[in-house]
């Protein structure tokens, strides 16, 4: 496993980070998988690598 590099977000998405996985645990979805990419890419900004968009590549 590759060992993560920091990524700091301001003190607001992190809190609301933090309130979005929170709900996740305390109501469970039916999808939790789904549940977590989309709030971890829609409330952080946090996105795998892979799916950034190549313009070199284009």
């Amino acid at each position: 496993m590759q060992t993560p590099t920091d990524t700091y977000v301001d003190d607001a998405t992190y809190a609301a980070l933090r309130a979005a996985l929170l709900s996740l645990i305390t109501d469970p979805p039916h999808d939790a998988d789904t549940a977590i990419v989309s709030t971890l890419g829609e409330t952080g900004g946090i996105w795998p690598r892979s799916v950034m968009y190549d313009v070199e590549g284009a």
